[in-house]
């Protein structure tokens, strides 16, 4: 479930801009990536590939995640990645960066299923540790009974109900 102790529905923390709001029918097909915590405070990059279950938060700020994803890409590496995979050369890791950079990684599948685990951080950081635009994100869209740590896979039902 979502964390909601400010009171709004799935919503902690500060309000969306509305900025870059799309619907779920607008990501089909395309690929979008998300920041989301965890009840552990940690912090994890899911990657949609185009079919991925997307929260309504961040399709009601696609920009605001980006920007997040943008902000910590920008951070030095923290740690190492304790596995990601091996991308062609031209290709560039986002996975592999964030888990260097503390966060955990989650690709989906284009016909959709759960998400599954591609990258895991040798020590992950805690959210509050990262830029305050991802902070900001994060506050808004934290799954407070799930443990990324424990987690290989996530399906829609599992983000849908935290756990």
């Amino acid at each position: 479930m979502l964390d909601t102790r400010a009171g709004g529905k799935g919503v902690s923390g500060t309000r969306s801009s509305g900025m870059g709001a799309k619907s779920a029918n607008d990501i089909l097909g395309a690929e979008y990536d998300w920041l989301a915590g965890d009840g552990d405070g940690h912090v994890a990059l899911f990657s949609t590939a185009g079919g991925g279950y997307a929260p309504d938060v961040f399709l009601r700020d696609t920009d605001a995640h980006a920007a997040a994803i943008g902000a910590v890409l920008a951070c030095a590496a923290t740690t190492s990645a304790r596995f990601a995979p091996t991308l062609a050369s031209k290709c560039e890791n986002t996975w592999k960066l964030v888990a260097e950079r503390g966060l955990f990684a989650y690709d989906a599948d284009i016909d959709g299923g759960p998400y599954r685990m591609v990258a895991a951080p040798e020590v992950a950081i805690e959210a509050a540790h990262l830029p305050e635009v991802a902070v900001d994100v994060i506050r808004r869209l934290t799954f407070a009974r799930l443990r990324f740590v424990d987690l290989s896979t996530l399906s829609e039902r599992a983000l849908l109900h935290g756990g």
